[in-house]
C-alpha cells in the first residue's frame, strides 16, 4: 500500500473528481509537496483522515449558484439569473447532470425546482445529507408549503415555487438579501450576499499588502491604454478598504472601502459602468467626485480568485463622464480574465514555494 499518492490517486480514495482533489491541494487544506520533477505528491494518511472524518472534508464553496431548473425553464433561468447577488450562475434541467455542476467545489446556493417530485425528492436529500454540502444552502422550490427543511437546520429551505421564472428569481434575491440584513453591521455600500465568504476569499489570497509585481503592472497599463483612460487599477476590497494592487494615474494606495465604485461591480458581479458618477444619487456624496480627484465616470470588471470569488475588479477610471465602445468592453472584459488566470498561477506559485517534505519522505521524492 502506498503511503504517497497522486493527486489522482487521493481523488479517487476520496470519491471526488481530479479537479476537486488539485483545489484542495491549490487551497493547503490537502497536504501535499511537489517533486523535483514537478509532480503533485499527498500524504495517504491525509487523504484517510478525511474519509474517517467527513466532517473535516474541506467545504470552500464555489462562489456560485446553481440551479436544477422546471422543465422547459432552464432557458429563462439562465437569462433572468441572480442579479445583485453577487452569484454566478449555472444552470441545468437533467438530475443526472446536477452532479457534474456541483463540481469542483459545492456551490454557495442549491436551488431545485419541483422537488416533491419523486427524483428530485430524494436528490435534495441526499445531497442535504452530504457533508460536503453542509455549508450551501438548498432552496426547495415545491408547489405548496413553506418554511425551514425539517432538521436540516437554517441552510435547508423550502420555497413556493413560482410559474414565472423572473418573479422567482427575485422572490429567491429578496430571501438573499433578508439573510444579508440579519448580518449587516449597518454599512453605508451595498454588498454582494457572499459577503462573507469572499471577504474569507480575500484573506486567503495573501494579496493585499503585497509587494509590486510587474505582470499585473503591464496589464493595468494595457487597461488604461485600450480605453484611453487616465486612471487604472487592480483592486482589491477588504471589509473597510480599497486597495491597489497596481495602478495608473493615481497616488494613493488604498482608499476607505465607502469611496469604492468597485462596490457596484462586486454586487452586479459583471462589467458594471457608471457613465456620470455626479449623475448617480449613490455617488453624490462620494468624496472623490470634488476636488483635487474630480472623478466622472468608472468602469469595472471583476477579478475573480480560483473559486470564482470576485477579490476585486480591474478598473477605469476618467474625470468626464462618457461611454464605452463595445470593443473596449470586450477588451476590460479579457483584461480582468487575464488578471484571474495571472492571479491563480501566482497563488498556485505561493503555495509551492512554502510547500516542505513531510519527515520521512525524502526517499520518495527523489523518486518522483
Amino acid at each position: 500500500m502506498k503511503d504517497i499518492l497522486t493527486t489522482a490517486d487521493a481523488a479517487e480514495l476520496l470519491g471526488v473528481s481530479v479537479r476537486t482533489a488539485q483545489l484542495w491541494v491549490e487551497s493547503g487544506q490537502l497536504p501535499s509537496w511537489k517533486t523535483p520533477g514537478g509532480h503533485r505528491r499527498i500524504p495517504r494518511q491525509a487523504v484517510l483522515d478525511l474519509i474517517e472524518e467527513p466532517a473535516r472534508v474541506p467545504v470552500d464553496l464555489g462562489a456560485n449558484a446553481v440551479v436544477l431548473a422546471g422543465q422547459g425553464r432552464g432557458a429563462e433561468w439562465g437569462k433572468v439569473g441572480l442579479p445583485g447577488s453577487g452569484l454566478l450562475i449555472d444552470v441545468t434541467e437533467d438530475a443526472d447532470a446536477l452532479r457534474t455542476l456541483l463540481e469542483p467545489a459545492p456551490p454557495t446556493l442549491l436551488i431545485v425546482e419541483n422537488a416533491e417530485d419523486g427524483e428530485r425528492k430524494a436528490l435534495v436529500a441526499a445531497i442535504s445529507g452530504d457533508p460536503r454540502y453542509r455549508q450551501t444552502l438548498i432552496l426547495a422550490m415545491i408547489g405548496k408549503g413553506v418554511g425551514s427543511m425539517a432538521g436540516q437546520g437554517e441552510n435547508r429551505v423550502k420555497m413556493q415555487m413560482l410559474s414565472d421564472v423572473s418573479a422567482m428569481s427575485a422572490a429567491v434575491v429578496d430571501l438573499l438579501k433578508a439573510r444579508l440584513r440579519d448580518t449587516d453591521d449597518g454599512s453605508s455600500f451595498g454588498l454582494p450576499w457572499n459577503e462573507d465568504a469572499r471577504l474569507e476569499a480575500v484573506r486567503r489570497s495573501a494579496l493585499v499588502g503585497s509587494s509590486a509585481d510587474s505582470r499585473f503592472d503591464r496589464l493595468v497599463r494595457l487597461a488604461a491604454y485600450v480605453t484611453r483612460a487616465p486612471i487604472a487599477m487592480f483592486t482589491l476590497i477588504t471589509k473597510d478598504q480599497q486597495w491597489f494592487k497596481s495602478r495608473v494615474g493615481f497616488d494613493g494606495e488604498s482608499t476607505s472601502r465607502d469611496w469604492a465604485f468597485c462596490n457596484e461591480t462586486l454586487v452586479a458581479n459583471e462589467l458594471t459602468v457608471i457613465e456620470d458618477l455626479s449623475r448617480d444619487e449613490t455617488y453624490k456624496s462620494n468624496p472623490t467626485l470634488d476636488e483635487p480627484y474630480g472623478f466622472r465616470f468608472y468602469a469595472g470588471a471583476p477579478v475573480r480568485d480560483p473559486l470564482g470569488f470576485a477579490l476585486g475588479s480591474i478598473c477605469i477610471i476618467d474625470v468626464v463622464p462618457r461611454s464605452l465602445k463595445h470593443e473596449e468592453r470586450d477588451a476590460l472584459i479579457t483584461i480582468a480574465e487575464a488578471i484571474s488566470n495571472l492571479l491563480r498561477l501566482t497563488l498556485l506559485e505561493g503555495k509551492q514555494d512554502k510547500a516542505k517534505s513531510p519527515p520521512g519522505v525524502m526517499l520518495a521524492r527523489q523518486g518522483g
